[in-house]
């Protein structure tokens, strides 16, 4: 046989173990960030948006977005720096701002939280009480309204950053998002 062409086929069974390792370590590191969740059912959506890099690998249907957006982003850790001299010295850079499309694609959700009570506004807007003590408003009444009719712990709400500094409401019965604002 020759060697030439055993080498390249070496060299992609060698590769292959490792790139599933990777991806198995990133799907359980991004697991243990769901830990942060305090719901079972939203820590359980976070998980199976978690585990997306297995499902692309193997082909299969993508885990909803919503589950997606769940999990939390990878905290980079920095490695502590040389003390500088007093005369090298320079200010820290200003942090930039998360970009239109990084914000949209990998914001990790503001809240999340059982509700503790909804109400309507006499122009149909919806106002809702977080478990965590936080109220929401509906701003954008052209996303239509939500009628619901359990009660309100029964619902789990989520709570992400959108573009232009706006925010948006997912409950765990509807997959729509509605455009809100914090009620101060």
């Amino acid at each position: 046989m020759d060697i030439r062409k055993i080498i390249p086929v070496l060299a992609i069974v060698a590769a292959a173990p490792q790139a599933h390792a990777d991806t198995r370590s990133d799907i359980i590191a991004g697991i243990e960030r769901c830990g942060v969740m305090n719901d079972n059912k939203v820590w359980l959506d976070c998980v199976y948006g978690a585990i997306q890099p297995m499902r692309a690998q193997l082909g299969l249907q993508p885990a909803p977005e919503f589950q997606q957006r769940l999990v939390p982003p990878v905290q980079m850790a920095t490695a502590p720096a040389a003390p500088a001299r007093a005369s090298t010295a320079r200010p820290p850079a200003p942090r930039k701002k998360p970009g239109f499309f990084t914000n949209l694609l990998t914001a990790p959700p503001v809240a999340v939280s059982r509700m503790a009570s909804y109400h309507y506004e006499k122009n149909g807007a919806f106002v809702v009480a977080l478990e965590n003590g936080q109220q929401w408003r509906q701003t954008e009444l052209t996303a239509g309204n939500i009628s619901w009719r359990d009660e309100p712990s029964s619902y789990t709400v989520t709570i992400t950053e959108g573009a232009f500094g706006s925010y948006s409401l997912r409950t765990s019965d509807n997959p729509r998002t509605y455009k809100v604002e914090p009620v101060k």
